[in-house]
This record gives structure tokens, sequence and C-alpha cells, in this order.
């Protein structure tokens, strides 16, 4: 069976783990490619009025998927990914949209995947899906391959973080942190190029997957009521964390988004608190690549030129006198 997933939304984190368990089972994964101006368009149309930008892009990838006949489309109902958190309520309904917005629509394959109890939930629904291709001891057998292949990939991305702050290891230039949704940060066509622009331009860039769980939680314990949005979470543990660590952060978020109007909010309160620069990018689909590029090499130049300005200064404290 050729069942088709959208490269959007959580893709960008769980397509290890989706990945290893279908073919474990046997099936053939096809893949969207990768988010252009066509898909996006596409997805435009067919949503209705009030959508966020990342569920648009979803859509267009959904119909693109269409064009190339798959038997059926993954489009999980996602309810939580860990223990007493929440993910945006539009994604909760996401199988629905995808069935009322476009038209000759393949079969859908939604499990329901609900980890507020814990993660007993999530894996129950992973062995009732795979139950539809394969025996359940085969099921059993995929599932903690498709896990351990996701841990894998979250630990790699952490023990780059970790080589990329040793001294030996860390650039020169300027470090930033940028925070948003991995399908904003990690979709080219959608963040405008800015991760890549800030390699280019000799800056260590920092985000939120390359943190452990731990410190995410840690640093939120700060907030006087807890974040239950799991990427709010996520954003406001890095952007703490970070804080003390970098020479600015850029906040990439989705017009229309309501976490993003919250949490962005409570990252810009943190920057202005702690004195670190921060610019806020907002994404939606009239938004051109060339004046958000402009605005993060201005950013750029006010960094360069504040550390200039610093490098010039006496060092706070230093005595002047000398025996």
């Amino acid at each position: 069976m050729k069942i088709g997933i959208p490269r959007a939304l959580y893709y960008y984190r769980f397509y290890p783990m989706w990945r290893t368990f279908f073919a474990e089972l046997g099936q053939e994964l096809i893949v969207s490619g990768p988010t252009t101006k066509e898909i996006l368009d596409c997805g435009v149309k067919a949503a209705p009025d009030g959508l966020c930008l990342p569920v648009k892009v979803y859509l267009g990838h959904v119909r693109n998927l269409a064009a190339k006949g798959v038997d059926c489309l993954f489009v999980p109902h996602i309810v939580s990914v860990e223990k007493q958190e929440y993910i945006c309520p539009k994604f909760m309904g996401l199988p629905d949209i995808v069935r009322n917005c476009l038209d000759h629509c393949p079969p859908l394959l939604s499990p329901t995947i609900d980890g507020r109890k814990g993660s007993r939930g999530i894996i129950c629904s992973y062995l009732k899906l795979g139950s539809c291709f394969a025996p359940i001891h085969k099921v059993i057998h995929a599932y903690r391959l498709a896990a351990a292949e996701q841990r894998r990939c979250e630990r790699s991305l952490i023990k780059e973080h970790n080589a990329r702050q040793h001294p030996c290891t860390q650039k020169v230039g300027l470090t930033i942190a940028v925070l948003g949704h991995e399908y904003l940060l990690h979709d080219e066509f959608v963040s405008m190029g800015v991760i890549n622009r800030l390699r280019q331009a000799e800056c260590l860039v920092l985000t939120a997957e390359e943190l452990m769980t731990d410190t995410i939680a840690e640093h939120n314990r700060f907030l006087r009521k807890r974040m239950y949005w799991t990427s709010g979470k996520r954003i406001l543990g890095a952007a703490h964390y970070y804080s003390a660590k970098v020479d600015g952060i850029v906040s990439l978020m989705s017009f229309a988004c309501g976490t993003d109007s919250m949490t962005t909010d409570l990252v810009d309160r943190h920057c202005r608190r702690s004195g670190i620069p921060h610019l806020v990018i907002s994404l939606d689909e009239h938004t051109g690549q060339t004046g958000v590029l402009t605005r993060v090499e201005a950013f750029l130049d006010l960094l360069r030129r504040g550390r200039k300005h610093e490098d010039h200064l006496p060092p706070y404290g230093e005595s002047v006198y000398c025996d």
C-alpha cells in the first residue's frame, strides 16, 4: 500500500518514527515534495478563512499527494504528545479539516494519539493502527524499532548541540537562538530561509530541539502557571535557557496562530527584562523573502555594532590601581 505523508506540521518532528514504523510493516511511504509557491497557493485556495499558514501549507501538501495517486493518507488525530499537555486545537481537528476542505480526498489513516495520561495511550494507538497491516507481534516489533529511531534522532541533535558548545569548536561570530515551531523553522520556503541566512553570516544557530526535555522543564519554572501547550513550553523553556548564552533571539511566528500570539509575547517580555535583543518575524502567505532577510541582516548589523561598542568599554568593576 502506498501511504502518503504530507511534508508539513508534525512531519518535522515525528517523521523518523513514522518512516521506521511503516517500513517495518512492509508499507511504501510517499512523502510530498518540499514546499513551493504552487503548493502554498493550492492550500490557500482550499482553506477557509481563519486557518493559520501551517495548516494552509498542509492542505497544499495533501493535494500534492493526492495528485501522485497514493492509496491513503496518514493524517493522525493528535490530541497530546506529552503527559498533561495539549497541542494546537486546529491540529486536533486536522482529519476533519482535510476531509471537508478537499474534494476527491484519498482515504485517511487517522489514529487518535493522546498522551495526556502517559505513553501507554500512544503505544496502544500505534498498535491498533499497525494491526491493520500485520500480526500483532510484528506490530510490536515495528513500534519498538520506530520509538528507538525517534529517540536516536532526538539524541543526535542534543549531542550536536553539546559539541558545538565546546570552546574548541564554537564559532567566533554571533550566537543566535531561533525559536518557533518545527514546521516553521525547518520548512525552507515557509521560514524564508532565515536559518540558512544566519549560518551564511557565520552565526551559531541554536534551536529548542537541541535541548533535553529536563532542561526545557527546568527553565519553565519561571512561569507562575504551567504552560500546557507542548510547543509553547519548548519555546519558552528554550528562551529562558538561551537568554544568558546568546547575542540575540529571533522568533518566527505564524500570523493568525493563537498559541504563537501568547508565547511570542511572553518571550518578548522575558527578553526585555533580561536585556536580550529580540527580533519577531510574523509569517503568512503574503510575506516576501526580501523583506524578511533585510530585517535579519539589519538585526545582525545592530548586534555587531553593539558588540563592537562593548569591546571598547573598560571591564565593569576593574580596579584602576596596581601594585
